[in-house]
């Protein structure tokens, strides 16, 4: 365990503290796009997303830090845990424990800027606070920080107004066309021909998750033109006018790991992107990535993983892989820092067979490197070195 000082007492709490030089500020904003209606909706309401924005401010004393998942009500956390196979009987121990971020911490410097990260959580099961592990630390050495976060498709998205939107259960459509197209693949890849067919077959028969990329890469694409245009209308000190417009670069995990990617190729504004652990979705395969990307993923899904060779091999820039070995989907979400708290069944069940504290930490630290290299021009340690060991492998593809 690790501990974090507020005002009154020492704390317990199971995120590990960060490992940079900046305390952690917190902001919501709540933003509605009048060009474009709710198409998952009945109401003819115009889209409306909520972002989370995590910034970076001079070290102080006495900080009172936020409680970890507190923008979620028990009942909604609930709902993911019993969906995902955790016992509920933990989630007041979670609720329990402190971040190490502060809602609306005032900017008092404005200059220095800090380089802008736009990222994603992943589909149906993806709360932003749930990847507070990853965010916190790359926060805490220099970035900003903002998760977009997407209505009826993710669990508990708030509304300017107080009101919330709650995911819609057709969103499972989407992993009922994933089961379909499993059954009826057509190849056993026997070789890269074949490869090539699944590929594009992949491709064309998950239209739900292609439609789900599309729409929340507008999403992302809004709250990326409001940026700007607080920005240069912004005098006063704010998180807006700290943001480094000129190095942005781009994440996310699951579904919005795919949005990672397309965001990169609609977007010229980034400058390097990750995906964590998705097939690449929407139109990369026929528009290779022109800036410098890496792809992290778990052994889970490796049809996926093997169609991922196929849409990036003609990526114009540095390429890099890095494969968690034994690991599943859920090891990128802040799921790592529990284990103390879950059944062993049910840790191996989401993460893997894995040492869950070593693979979050090569996970935060391949994300800090990445973007350092390609956001803030500091000297890599870890990307120019291949790596074969019981934990990873990392390569460097192009």
């Amino acid at each position: 365990c690790f501990y974090g000082r507020s005002q009154s007492n020492e704390v317990k709490t199971l995120l590990p503290e960060p490992t940079g030089i900046y305390n952690i500020g917190t902001k919501l904003v709540f933003l509605i796009d009048s060009s474009r209606n709710e198409t998952l909706s009945r109401k003819k309401d115009f889209r409306e997303i909520y972002v989370k924005i995590w910034y970076p401010v001079k070290k102080q004393d006495d900080i009172i830090y936020d409680k970890y998942l507190k923008n979620y009500p028990e009942e909604v956390i609930a709902d993911i845990f019993n969906e995902i196979g955790l016992e509920t009987i933990i989630i007041k121990k979670v609720k329990s424990m402190h971040t190490f971020s502060s809602s609306e911490l005032p900017v008092t410097d404005i200059s220095k800027k800090y380089p802008l990260v736009v990222f994603n959580p992943g589909f149906y099961f993806g709360m932003t606070d749930f990847y507070t592990c990853i965010i916190e630390n790359l926060v805490s050495n220099g970035y900003i920080v903002c998760s977009v976060n997407h209505p009826f498709e993710q669990p508990y998205v708030k509304q300017s107004d107080g009101g919330v939107l709650i995911r819609k259960k057709k969103g499972r459509l989407a992993y009922l066309q994933l089961f379909i197209a499993n059954l009826f693949q057509p190849s056993r890849r026997k070789n890269q021909e074949q490869i090539d067919k699944e590929t594009n077959y992949y491709l064309r028969r998950l239209s739900r998750f292609t439609d789900i990329t599309r729409r929340w890469t507008k999403d992302s694409q809004f709250f990326l033109d409001y940026v700007h245009k607080v920005a240069e209308e912004n005098t006063k000190k704010s998180v807006y006018s700290i943001m480094d417009l000129e190095n942005i670069g781009v994440f996310g995990h699951s579904i919005g790991g795919a949005v990672a990617g397309q965001l990169c190729v609609e977007n010229k504004i980034f400058k390097a992107g990750i995906n964590l652990d998705c097939f690449q979705f929407g139109d990369v395969i026929n528009n290779p990535i022109e800036i410098p990307f890496m792809v992290m993923q778990s052994e889970q899904f490796y049809d996926w993983n093997l169609g991922n060779t196929v849409i990036y091999r003609d990526s114009k820039s540095d390429l890099y892989r890095l494969t968690l070995k034994n690991a599943k989907h859920f090891v990128f979400t802040d799921i790592t820092i529990l284990t103390s708290l879950i059944k062993e069944e049910e840790i191996i069940k989401l993460i893997g067979n894995v040492n869950a504290e070593t693979l979050q930490i090569i996970i935060k630290s391949y994300i800090l490197d990445f973007f350092n290299k390609y956001l803030m021009n500091i000297e890599s340690k870890l990307l120019d070195k291949n790596i074969d060991n019981e934990h990873i492998n990392f390569e460097k593809v192009k």
